[in-house]
């Protein structure tokens, strides 16, 4: 396959050559589509399974601190508007 590319993009390419002397332009070119894919992928809900939601909110909990434990009062209607006559 050949592939025109852009000023722009040429002028990336070049300097993604100079800071990588010894790598081929379609090595680079590669990682970047694997990179841009993967990225991507993260970001989609596409083939999203139950398993992997789970694993995925157990790591967001991680970052989090743990839920407060509240009186079930806390939710009757009385008691939110107690306040109010």
């Amino acid at each position: 396959m050949q592939i025109t590319l852009t000023p722009q993009a040429e002028e990336a390419l070049r300097q993604q050559l100079a800071r990588s002397p010894g790598r081929e332009p379609a090595q680079i070119i590669e990682e970047a589509l694997t990179e841009m894919a993967q990225r991507q992928g993260a970001h989609s809900t596409q083939g999203l399974t139950s398993t992997n939601f789970q694993a995925w909110l157990q790591e967001f909990r991680l970052g989090s601190e743990p839920d407060p434990s509240l009186a079930s009062e806390t939710f009757r209607r009385e008691a939110i508007y107690q306040d109010h006559d």
